[in-house]
């Protein structure tokens, strides 16, 4: 998977031989939505200038049986109607055939052309912006079906009929086919006042592609967007549907296989993370192996009142299985450290009881062990510590030889300082920031950040040369490449203090054990995600901490190992 951003070992390092275990078959496919358009025209150009009415009709009849499902299932004794509220373009157009099907199948339908008109009531002008969704507007007309016009006039209802009628006490499902996937800026009054119907309603609400007014590659909200139950998505998931807060919006997901080829690897190339992706990533244990097979892990790290970061980290990267953990923390502080399976390296401190700079002579021999290092949990940003960060950054990470190294939390912080302290060629350093710490990186503003989490995780990477795990719902891990990969895994019981030290612990043992830089960044965020959930089940959310995220990991492994449930099936389940 990452042979693009791998980098070798340093050559007397005692790591297993790392290897590249990613193929095509592993690999789900998130393109964007300019990757998307251009693979339907491409597709639409070779095939004939009218195929773009065959997809919008394999589309349209796809998302209409799973609305049909749904609406069944919400009238199982007494049928009511399905409402379709469609935009003027493609999406509004696969909502005109979804009203068809129905019809077809004897569900009652009432359908609105939503956007701005010329006229009031049946005079209102209906153009539709595409050849297709005018066809398919026609068609419907033709049938005998009602389309009926909503205006920016605000007064209007949704819900009241040509003959004065309520219809709201009838209807249990609603299409949303109002806006796809070109919305790039606030939505208007007449669609947020459309939206704001919808949202109201008590009926099930099943979104077309995509919920109008999200963002298809962010998934922000462009002023108001549709809450769906489910969401029928063509061809791929897109990025919005990953992403918070689209992925809240989406609901249970669903994908219509349109008869659409691969889409070429552009960049960015954004995958999702799945089971058995991992599964292929993570170390095996032959037979005839010792605790010098899986590694040596040395974490810097700790200061005064932050021992508890330190353990977190190191204890997690022995459950994943690495074969020895050294500890390095001031001096003061090991005596007071619990007995466990880790080896204590007491080093140089400052008065404050934080990592001095001199330390780094303390550390020689473990480097020259090491086959991973982990830096930054519990570390401060007491002046001296930040000299010693910015040091070791320039005088240990910069050899080409180096071991691949694992920077979080306080590491980050004091790299904030002067970030030009990366080395030119720094694929073999993983950082784990959450959006704060990243915005101190890239000088910009946590909202800037978290607008748009997939270009702020590869903006830094390529900024960088490493690879970053932008931390939060759904995190997100760039290589300088600019492959991205989303995680699944994980639930806002996770939001707790130590979870962060619990990851790099994770990512810093697979690193240890062999795993390339960015596979193990892949495969340590699903992993972490995957204990959390685990614990998450036992104890309920609110009652999870970093400690049982780590008590959880074997759980984790084994039901990755053995189980080899798809998160796939599970994210896209029927509604």
């Amino acid at each position: 998977m990452a042979s693009e951003s791998a980098t070798k070992t340093k050559k007397t390092a005692p790591a297993p031989e790392r290897k590249k275990v990613m193929s095509p078959k592993d690999i789900f496919r998130i393109p964007t939505t300019a990757q998307i358009r251009r693979l339907e025209s491409d597709w639409i150009a070779k095939c004939d200038p009218n195929w773009g009415q065959v997809l919008m009709e394999v589309a349209g009849r796809g998302a209409a049986e799973a609305a049909f499902e749904v609406w069944e299932q919400r009238n199982e004794t007494q049928k009511g109607s399905v409402a379709i509220f469609c935009g003027r373009g493609n999406n509004g157009g696969d909502g005109l055939v979804v009203a068809r099907y129905l019809h077809l199948w004897g569900v009652p339908v009432h359908v609105w052309v939503v956007g701005n008109t010329k006229g009031r009531g049946a005079q209102a002008d209906q153009a539709m912006t595409t050849v297709e969704s005018s066809t398919n507007r026609d068609i419907l007309k033709k049938m005998g079906v009602e389309v009926r016009s909503f205006s920016s006039d605000l007064s209007s209802n949704f819900f009241d009929t040509s003959d004065g009628k309520q219809l709201s006490s009838s209807v249990t499902v609603i299409v949303d086919a109002l806006l796809g996937t070109g919305i790039d800026r606030d939505v208007d009054a007449v669609f947020m006042h459309a939206i704001e119907m919808i949202n109201g309603s008590d009926a099930t609400v099943i979104a077309v592609d995509l919920p109008s007014g999200i963002h298809s590659d962010t998934g922000q909200v462009m002023g108001a967007a549709v809450r769906a139950h489910g969401t029928i998505t063509f061809g791929n998931v897109k990025p919005g549907l990953i992403n918070h807060p689209g992925a809240e919006y989406a609901g249970d997901l669903r994908v219509i296989d349109i008869g659409l080829p691969e889409a070429a690897l552009e960049k960015p190339t954004i995958h999702l993370t799945s089971v058995e992706l991992v599964n292929d990533l993570l170390p095996k244990r032959p037979a005839n192996s010792h605790k010098g097979s899986f590694g040596y892990l040395l974490t810097i790290a700790g200061s005064l009142g932050m021992s508890g970061a330190t353990m977190l980290a190191t204890e997690s990267s022995l459950k994943v299985g690495t074969g020895l953990c050294v500890l390095a923390t001031p001096s003061s502080l090991v005596p007071h450290l619990p007995p466990k399976e880790v080896i204590y390296r007491p080093i140089a401190e400052t008065d404050e009881t934080t990592i001095a700079p001199k330390a780094l002579g303390d550390l020689e021999k473990d480097l020259d062990k090491a086959t991973a290092v982990v830096l930054g949990p519990g570390l401060s940003t007491n002046e001296e510590t930040v000299s010693f960060v910015q040091k070791f950054m320039s005088k240990v990470m910069d050899r080409s030889t180096e071991v691949p190294c694992l920077i979080d939390a306080d590491g980050l912080n004091c790299i904030a300082e002067n970030t030009k302290v990366f080395p030119e060629d720094a694929k073999h350093i993983v950082i784990t920031p959450h959006p704060k710490e990243l915005a101190r990186l890239l000088d910009e503003s946590t909202s800037e950040i978290q607008k748009d989490r997939i270009a702020s995780a590869t903006k830094a990477a390529a900024e960088f040369g490493c690879i970053v795990v932008l931390k939060g719902a759904h995190s997100v891990i760039a290589d300088p490449d600019g492959n991205v990969f989303i995680n699944p895994t994980g639930n806002p019981g996770m939001s707790t203090a130590g979870c962060g030290d619990v990851l790099s612990g994770i990512i810093g043992g697979l690193l240890a054990q062999g795993v390339e830089p960015f596979d193990a960044a892949v495969a340590g965020v699903y992993l972490h995600g995957r204990a959390g959930d685990i614990a998450a089940h036992s104890l309920g959310e609110a009652s999870v901490t970093a400690g049982n995220i780590v008590e959880s990991i074997p759980d984790a492994l084994l039901s990755i190992h053995d189980e080899l449930v798809s998160d796939l099936e599970a994210m896209f389940e029927p509604m």
